[in-house]
């Protein structure tokens, strides 16, 4: 299975529009067909982002319908435990959360929506950078 880091922007695009890729990738790793990682931190941004007044409106949910969906995504995801804090990496200390999840966590792919902020950064440790719709394409061709 192939294991990967969902970052913020994805989960933000899949609560906004629940017919693209975005929710797909977050349709498929609640029916454990990706290993997703997580660590404490990034759930608690995924909470923080999708928890804002804006964001709640703007997906047309309720934050108690966000938060069961926060849940469930909680709940499938392999923590990983952030042993080495490989940093800089990025420009930006959020994307090297993310990157430090993917790397302790042997992370085939990060999925994200920024693909040139991650690009440069996760490539020397072998850790892709792949839109969800790239995920998508990717998964259908191993079939």
């Amino acid at each position: 299975m192939v294991r990967v880091v969902i970052d913020t922007s994805v989960l933000i695009a899949a609560l906004r529009s629940g017919g693209g890729a975005s929710a797909e990738v977050l349709r498929l790793a609640l029916r454990y067909e990706l290993t997703t990682l997580m660590d404490y931190k990034l759930a608690a941004e995924y909470r923080e982002v999708a928890l804002r007044t804006e964001q709640l409106r703007a997906s047309g949910r309720s934050a108690s319908d966000t938060r069961v969906l926060l849940d469930a995504l909680e709940a499938v995801a392999e923590p990983v435990y952030v042993a080495f804090r490989h940093r800089p990496l990025s420009t930006d200390a959020d994307d090297d959360r993310v990157l430090d999840i993917a790397i302790n966590g042997g992370a085939r792919a990060v999925v994200t929506m920024n693909t040139k902020h991650f690009r440069a950064a996760a490539k020397p440790f072998g850790v892709d950078t792949i839109t969800p719709a790239q995920l998508l394409t990717r998964l259908v061709e191993r079939r």
